[in-house]
């Protein structure tokens, strides 16, 4: 059965993911955290990279649950093609009724390209897991120096099915994103924030 997200209290997951952001910089690495909020969906996820290593946190409240995640993917740039991200995932899986399910084991692919235009930028991220079968594919274009994105993303696992529609709107000029969208499958708007330090 397809699951729905519902709102919860970020607590641990939230820490977790302030926690790996905290981590000391490096040259031309960076961290990228996001929340989103809807009246049955929220959703956290971060990732920072270091070097060729990439850290990824993720938390998911649901109808009758939630799930948190977490995976390590080393970089194999493609050229001027992509970069493709192998690596090890974690997931734990809490049921309402019935508690955890236990901690899970599976890998984790993931390709991604960004692409300076002549209007500002087009990236695109394509990922698979095998946890649940999950799948996520995202298209964003951003407009030059007006701190403006928008973005088309769609995913799917043997629990979730999703489509959204979002708008960013960078604070100033600063790391901080302003979010709001619509998810399709679910017919409702959402808010949120991202910050993003690439």
């Amino acid at each position: 059965m397809i699951r729905t997200a519902r709102p919860f209290a970020f607590g641990a997951g939230i820490l977790a993911l302030a926690a790996t952001l905290s981590a000391a910089p490096a040259h031309a690495d960076g961290s990228f955290l996001q929340v989103d909020l809807s009246p049955t969906a929220a959703d956290a996820v971060g990732t920072v990279a270091r070097g060729r290593l990439n850290y990824g946190l993720s938390f998911n409240d649901y109808d009758g649950g939630s799930q948190a995640g977490a995976s390590l993917t080393y970089a194999f740039p493609l050229g001027d093609i992509a970069t493709l991200k192998l690596g090890p995932a974690l997931a734990v899986t809490r049921d309402d009724d019935d508690g955890y399910e236990g901690l899970r084991g599976g890998g984790k692919i993931i390709l991604d390209r960004y692409t300076p235009t002549s209007f500002g930028a087009v990236y695109l991220l394509g990922e698979a897991g095998t946890i649940d079968n999950s799948w996520f594919a995202l298209v964003q274009t951003s407009f030059g120096n007006s701190g403006v994105s928008a973005e088309l993303s769609r995913g799917g696992s043997d629990t979730y099915d999703e489509a959204t529609f979002a708008v960013n709107k960078r604070v100033g000029d600063g790391d901080v994103s302003l979010r709001a969208g619509w998810r399709f499958i679910a017919e409702e708007a959402f808010v949120g924030l991202s910050i993003n330090t690439f």
